[in-house]
């Protein structure tokens, strides 16, 4: 079950789904609907082709209407323009659109940051935690694209909860988030950490009616004096990556 306070807080439901289908919304097309206008509408085009999908895709468009065709080609070209502003917007922000977190160069920023505190005796140092949500691509392929952001949301949301004010969180890839504990060390930590791998342990995605647990799984590495960014990210990742290979080998015991 999920832990009361992601599940009162942070679940999102979608419609219920048809029988042997994910949860996506459908919408349904009648000749109500006027996509083109003339004598042949949508369902004319489509019904003349069969075969390939992708094939079918170009000769539908083929076959429409040279000014259908320059609107569905200025179209594409916003939508990627417009993907390309909102990428640059959040590598200048430091900040990942769909969680709000951190993104990798905003974390990268921050973690400096910190290292060097306390390199400078200004912390006593902290701990790095690195988390990837395996099932990620699994609830993409069973539920789709909107499912798998929620999960993603789900995960920033946890992270939010158990962060302090001087901590960092980060997406810094896509499966894959960072969790700073600043002026801290492990000893300290250790209770939080326990805590915290429980509540995490429980998170649940409740779509469609259907609850999808979230498998996640971590890597950490504490830091004091003398340390180095890069040293620790990569201490973290070896430590995440042999407990990924732990629980496959579980798995398949």
């Amino acid at each position: 079950m999920t832990s009361d306070i992601v599940q009162n807080r942070y679940t999102r439901k979608a419609a219920p789904p048809t029988q042997g289908a994910g949860p996506e919304t459908r919408l349904e097309l009648t000749r109500d609907q006027a996509f083109l206008n003339g004598s042949r509408d949508i369902f004319d085009i489509l019904a003349r082709h069969s075969g390939d999908p992708a094939q079918n895709g170009m000769d539908a468009f083929s076959a429409l209407p040279e000014p259908a065709r320059k609107i569905l080609r200025n179209a594409e070209e916003t939508i990627r323009e417009q993907n390309i502003r909102l990428k640059s917007l959040e590598n200048l922000s430091g900040v990942d659109l769909l969680t709000g977190l951190l993104n990798a160069q905003g974390f990268a920023k921050a973690f400096s940051a910190e290292v060097a505190r306390t390199n400078r005796d200004l912390s006593e140092g902290g701990l790095l935690v690195i988390f990837n949500l395996e099932n990620l691509e699994t609830i993409e392929f069973l539920y789709g694209p909107e499912a798998a952001e929620s999960a993603l949301e789900l995960v920033a949301k946890a992270l939010g909860v158990e962060k302090r004010e001087m901590d960092h969180a980060a997406r810094i890839r896509g499966d894959e988030f960072v969790l700073l504990f600043a002026e801290t060390t492990m000893e300290k930590a250790l209770d939080r950490l326990q805590t915290m791998a429980l509540r995490l342990n429980r998170i649940s995605l409740i779509w469609g009616g259907t609850e999808i647990r979230l498998n996640l799984s971590l890597g950490l590495k504490s830091y004091a004096k003398g340390s180095r960014a890069e040293d620790i990210f990569t201490a973290a990742s070896a430590d995440l990556d042999r407990n990924r290979t732990g629980s496959a080998r579980a798995r398949s015991a």
